[in-house]
């Protein structure tokens, strides 16, 4: 509540002066580390990541951006941030269990996993930017393979969609919290038809690394079994 940061006989506890120092120095923080972020993505530096990844051999280039995109997937998305909060039916295990924004973080990080592989990105006025893409190189070499790759992260897509649209529901919206909470066989349906679709995806993932002759994907579990 507003009374947390409230000044003399109105501040609750007596601890808003911390409290307040706190939030100025996190959000100092996380300007500081998104100009950091900026930074390491500039062109025209030379001691940058930008730098370091486009000077790198194209094939460890690809791999990079495969085993994110894998890793991501399975093990972080699939598995850390929603089969371990499902089945324990922990609010702590939500990926933003402070904000509820969890719906939002999980949707656009299966966007992220989208657009790198599409080479596409629409910026926040709507333009689309486009460019030479990973499915381009699968294309090459296996079409089917593409289509399917291309249509599972549609699919996944269709899934997050589904769990945020039901938790910005105008009417009985539910949030990730709720979808999670114990006897919510509705919340878990929603919760588990996204993790089988990012499941179903890694698969894919995996079969382009392959086929685009490069070091076995193996992308992290972080200890999940699916």
């Amino acid at each position: 509540p507003v009374s947390d940061y409230a000044t003399g006989a109105d501040c609750t506890n007596g601890h808003c002066d911390g409290r307040g120092d706190y939030m100025d120095a996190v959000t100092d923080l996380l300007v500081s580390d998104l100009k950091w972020m900026v930074a390491q993505w500039a062109p025209g530096a030379s001691d940058n990541y930008r730098s370091q990844l486009m000077n790198a051999d194209a094939g460890e280039g690809v791999q990079k951006m495969l085993f994110g995109m894998g890793t991501l997937s399975l093990g972080e998305l699939a598995g850390q941030r929603m089969k371990v909060a499902l089945e324990a039916n922990s609010y702590e295990d939500e990926h933003d269990c402070f904000s509820d924004n969890t719906h939002n973080s999980h949707y656009y990080n299966g966007l992220g996993i989208q657009n790198v592989y599409t080479g596409n990105y629409r910026r926040i006025n709507g333009d689309l930017v486009s460019g030479p893409s990973l499915s381009d190189l699968v294309e090459q070499s296996n079409p089917e393979l593409n289509a399917r790759l291309s249509s599972q992260l549609s699919a996944s897509m269709k899934a997050l969609s589904a769990l945020k649209a039901m938790a910005e529901s105008s009417q009985n919206p539910m949030p990730f919290d709720m979808m999670i909470a114990p006897g919510n066989a509705k919340g878990a349906s929603i919760v588990n038809r996204a993790i089988m679709a990012l499941v179903e995806q890694t698969g894919s993932i995996e079969q382009a690394t392959r086929q685009l002759g490069l070091e076995t994907l193996s992308p992290d579990e972080a200890g999940d079994s699916f």
